[in-house]
């Protein structure tokens, strides 16, 4: 009955965050062409997935395609079924993961912590920048991080040893937390590859070094794991096989591998290329996250270890993929989970009293705060001048790409003038100690300044990347060319 009333009085708080989440994902996601590689080759792929009715395999061309497993591209093809094929329809499944995303934090914060925080962690995922533009794109990313996610988060459960639980209630734990962390790591493998089991893996194996072997998962429970995963990939591997045989198994094994050891397609950078992208990238849930590091010594036992496994993927993330090769914007998206909890760690306990508003927490968050809006500025500036640039870029494409007829206007400082306003509104209120409103002004800033990059300004840089060629498919498309 206890349980019933809470979930009751709970109940707004959990249809308000899915209302809001829905509201800032769903509008608008074919409002821009699709832009990026992944974006086009996996819309692609779920497009040919509908016309062959083949959905066994993933394709290109109609061709072979060893180097994404097919989760993803059912579920778009899946959206595609339903809503036609559309931009809308490929980015569809993402806002369904970005609902749920929030939903399951939101959750999880409340059960081990308490409403602010889990509120405060479901805010940050909404309002911080990347985050939020992840949910609104059509890459695989969204779905693989929260699989993964949950896959820990099941681990973590059983690790936790309660001395309050029975014997029934640990075989529970057993039993279920085992089966259920392996789907949702086999989840994360048939979404994008076998990169989840290291990323897991190594995840567990550090937090059973820290704990100094005190954890409450024995070789039985791990046997269990590798059974039940083992199952699920293998059933796709199977699959895979018996419809392209064993060529298909080696050419998905080696691009895995060149992944993890080559710049693969061009996509090189410095070790370091993932720290600042997460920096500005999770703005302002980053800055709130350093400061969230610092631990709270009242907390408890399973708090305290919770943080533990945050910290541990955090820095795992960040170790695996600044040594790999490849650098990719969203490689280091499955660090949003720690970043957003620690950041709302860190805000619940400075609403708390706990924690004081550091002098530099307000300075990290006003000089990144000013270089987005700076950005918001620049473009229109420069927008009608690319002419004068162009004789100072050596690369022949970019060149022939600022050529494109772009109009850019006085009313395209808009968008600069609202997030200002709120921007620094919120540091006015920062400054007269209401901490509470002004984190909720700067949380609504920087979702008005990913809406009107969206919205606004994402159209705009389309025609320089891509406007020709989606001119030319037009063109060719109403000629009956294609």
């Amino acid at each position: 009955m206890r349980d019933l009333l809470r979930s009751l009085l709970e109940f707004p708080t959990r249809f308000f965050l899915a209302l809001f989440a829905g509201l800032l994902f769903f509008p608008m996601l074919g409002e821009v062409h699709l832009f990026d590689w992944d974006e086009i080759n996996f819309a692609e792929s779920a497009r040919e997935m509908l016309i062959s009715n083949n959905w066994r395999i993933v394709q290109i061309n109609f061709e072979l395609f060893h180097e994404k497993p097919p989760l993803f591209i059912w579920l778009q093809a899946l959206s595609m079924k339903y809503f036609t094929v559309s931009e809308y329809a490929a980015r569809f499944p993402n806002a369904v993961c970005g609902v749920l995303t929030v939903l399951i934090i939101w959750a999880i914060g409340r059960r081990l912590f308490s409403g602010r925080l889990a509120t405060y962690w479901s805010l940050l995922f909404c309002a911080s920048l990347l985050p939020h533009f992840y949910f609104k794109s059509g890459i695989i990313d969204p779905y693989f991080n929260l699989f993964i996610f949950l896959g820990l988060y099941f681990i973590f459960l059983l690790s936790f040893k309660n001395d309050f639980d029975d014997r029934r209630t640990i075989r529970f734990k057993k039993r279920w937390y085992v089966l259920i962390s392996a789907l949702f790591t086999g989840a994360a493998v048939l979404t994008k590859g076998p990169v989840a089991i290291l990323l897991i893996g190594l995840t567990t194996f550090i937090v059973f070094i820290w704990n100094r072997g005190k954890i409450a998962i024995g070789t039985k429970e791990l046997l269990v794991w590798l059974f039940w995963l083992t199952v699920i990939v293998a059933s796709w591997l199977t699959l895979a096989y018996r419809q392209n045989g064993i060529a298909f198994l080696n050419d998905f094994a080696a691009y895995q591998w060149r992944l993890l050891t080559t710049a693969d397609a061009g996509h090189s950078g410095p070790w370091y290329f993932h720290f600042p992208v997460l920096l500005i990238g999770c703005f302002p849930a980053s800055v709130f996250a350093l400061a969230g590091l610092k631990r709270d010594e009242s907390d408890g036992l399973e708090q305290d270890l919770f943080r533990r496994w945050m910290l541990i993927l955090l820095v795992v993330v960040l170790i695996i993929f600044s040594i790999v090769q490849t650098k990719i914007i969203h490689y280091s998206s499955l660090a949003f989970f720690p970043l957003t909890f620690f950041g709302a760690y860190y805000l619940d306990k400075l609403l708390s009293g706990k924690y004081l508003l550091s002098g530099w927490v307000l300075l990290m968050l006003f000089f990144i705060g000013i270089l987005l809006l700076s950005a918001m500025i620049v473009l229109p500036v420069i927008g009608n001048k690319m002419y004068k640039i162009q004789p100072y870029i050596g690369n022949d494409f970019l060149s022939a790409a600022l050529q494109a007829n772009v109009y850019w206007s006085k009313a395209d400082f808009i968008p600069a003038v609202i997030y200002g306003i709120f921007f620094f509104a919120a540091h006015i209120l920062f400054l007269l100690k209401k901490t509470k409103q002004g984190i909720s002004v700067l949380l609504f800033s920087t979702t008005i300044f990913t809406h009107m990059a969206l919205v606004w300004f994402a159209p705009r840089i389309e025609r320089y990347t891509q406007g020709a060629m989606i001119d030319f498919i037009k063109e060719r498309y109403c000629n009956n060319c294609i």
